[in-house]
Formats: C-alpha cells, sequence, structure tokens
C-alpha cells in the first residue's frame, strides 16, 4: 500500500514539474521592476537547500535557518556549524558559513558570513591599456535570533551588514530578514520577509537592495522519510519565482532530493532550467550534503554544491 501511494505522489511530483514548466510563458513581472545592487544576497547557500530547488523557507532549520528563515533556527537543541562552497560560473564562488546556538529552550541565536570572490578581474585603462588585475569581492555578516513565541509558532529575525568592493569603489548598507513559521503536525507555514534596509550608493548613486518575500508550506505526509515543499517568492523590485522540491529519507541516515526553481515570464529557457537534485548523508556527529543542477538558470551551466553540517554538544 505504502508504495502504491509513494508511486501516486512521484507521478503528481512529475506532473507539477511540467505544469509549473509550461508556466514561462506568463509574465508576471513587476511594474516597478528595476536594477538592484548586492544581487548576490539572493544566492542561496546550502546544498540540502539546492537539491530541493531552492523551496526551503517553510523546511528551514538548523544553522541554515539564519539565510532562509531564521524562525527556523528556534528548532534547534543543539549548537551547530555549517559550511558551504558553491563553485559558480569562471573563477566565481560562493563561500557561506553559519554558526548556531540555543540559548534557553525556544531561543537559538546564529551568526552567518557569506563571501562572493569574483576571481581575477583584468583591469584596463580609458586607453585599453592593461592596469593589472581589479579586486573585486562582496559579503555579508549576519546576527540571527529564532524564538518559539508559542508551542507551535516561532518567528524569527536577521540583522545584516551588506558591503560590496570593486576595485577602489565600494558600497555599503544593513538590511534586515523577518521569518514566521508555523507548524501544524505535518505541515508548516512559513512567510520570510528578506533584504529590507538601506541603499547601496556607488559614486552617488544610490541603489536598492534585492527585497523580496516568501511564502512556503512543506509537508511530511507519511513520516519524516518524506518531505514535499512548495513555496513563491516575489521580488520587490522585480518577478515571481516558483519553487518547489521533493526528500526522500531511507534509515534517518541517507538522503536523495529533487526540485524545480522556475521564474516566470523567461523566455527561450529549456526544461533543464532551474532543475535540480540532491544527496545527503547523515551521521551522529553531523551532515554532508551535495546538489547538482544541470543548466543552472543564471548561467546555463552545470552547477555543483557542497555542504558539511557539524553538531555542537553543550
Amino acid at each position: 500500500m505504502r508504495n502504491k501511494t509513494l508511486k501516486r505522489i512521484l507521478i503528481g511530483w512529475v506532473v507539477l514539474i511540467a505544469l509549473v514548466a509550461l508556466m514561462g510563458e506568463i509574465s508576471v513581472a513587476a511594474s516597478d521592476a528595476g536594477r538592484t545592487a548586492a544581487d548576490f544576497l539572493q544566492i542561496g547557500p546550502g546544498a540540502r537547500a539546492a537539491g530541493l530547488g531552492n523551496a526551503f523557507t517553510a523546511v528551514s532549520e538548523g544553522a541554515l535557518a539564519s539565510y532562509w528563515n531564521p524562525a527556523g533556527l528556534s528548532v534547534l537543541d543543539h549548537g551547530e556549524v555549517l559550511f558551504s562552497h558553491f563553485a559558480w560560473y569562471q573563477d566565481i564562488a560562493l563561500e557561506y558559513g553559519s554558526f548556531a546556538y540555543p540559548l534557553h529552550d525556544g531561543v537559538v541565536a546564529g551568526v552567518s558570513f557569506t563571501y562572493l570572490n569574483y576571481g581575477q578581474i583584468d583591469g584596463y585603462d580609458a586607453g585599453g591599456l592593461p592596469t593589472g588585475d581589479l579586486t573585486a569581492y562582496d559579503w555579508a555578516a549576519a546576527l540571527s535570533l529564532g524564538v518559539d513565541v508559542r508551542d507551535n509558532l516561532s518567528l524569527g529575525v536577521s540583522a545584516k551588514y551588506v558591503r560590496q568592493q570593486l576595485d577602489s569603489y565600494d558600497a555599503a548598507a544593513p538590511a534586515v530578514d523577518l521569518g514566521v513559521m508555523y507548524r501544524l503536525d505535518r505541515v508548516n507555514l512559513a512567510l520570510a520577509v528578506v533584504n529590507v534596509g538601506g541603499k547601496m550608493n556607488f559614486e552617488a548613486q544610490p541603489e536598492k537592495l534585492p527585497s523580496a518575500a516568501r511564502v512556503g508550506v512543506s509537508v511530511v505526509p507519511f513520516s519524516a522519510d518524506l518531505t514535499g515543499a512548495f513555496e513563491i517568492v516575489k521580488e520587490f523590485y522585480g518577478g515571481v519565482t516558483i519553487r518547489q522540491g521533493v526528500e526522500a529519507g531511507f534509515d534517518e541516515r541517507y538522503y536523495l532530493r529533487t526540485g524545480y526553481d522556475h521564474r516566470t515570464g523567461e523566455d527561450g529557457r529549456s526544461f533543464m532550467s532551474g532543475l535540480s537534485f540532491g544527496a545527503g548523508l547523515r551521521f551522529d556527529f553531523g551532515q554532508f550534503d551535495y546538489a547538482y543542477s544541470p543548466r543552472d538558470n543564471a548561467t546555463s551551466e552545470d552547477l555543483h554544491r557542497f555542504s558539511v553540517t557539524f553538531k555542537v554538544t553543550r
């Protein structure tokens, strides 16, 4: 009976992916769509999240919750350290580290750091002559707090400092993320409003941060062995993204994942764009996760992500 039910769910999942892929002709971009700065804040860290198509707002837990939804921190009953590596295209690489620790039952604090290195960039003067390599990088540091306000309701906040550097030009701004998570028996409902704050000023030219609102739901239909997630992301100065993912666990140690991350209104995209696969291995002391994205939305290249998580006992 269980195998038959699981088969129906997987068939339904394939149908859902196909329906979302067909929505590519529907444009729902905001009328106030415009340029934003610090777009590296939109690159989600964590291989587990990537394997789920980044549908992680309602799944958010552990040290990774500092980025996806700080309200998810509150369920952590032990300390946790996470490191994530993401080699993007050319020489660009994203590094992410996070540490979370419970201060009290239902009260968990976290600190995280994101660093995007653009690799080697050749510099030239107005006459086209080489001037040497340029230094370019982005980073963001955050302090987070997740609190249970009721047995099934938690709130979270992350206060961030964001900075970008391009040779002699730089800009910085504060920002904040707010999160809510409501937990039922087998369903999580979540909302996160992220990257709300000041403007980045490059040479007196202010640019907005990539603020967005994410609404998500996750479902555990049978047991912790199977989790489904779905969410909608609305950029304040852009369009809409639809995300969905499924995670299957075996013996509470081995995990397989797949997901679909679809930005509506894009022309010329292939079905493979936005599709992701992942796997995880859990140990008593931590977890290792891997994700693979063929023909990534942003680069049209195959991308690989890695994460390691360690428990910290009191």
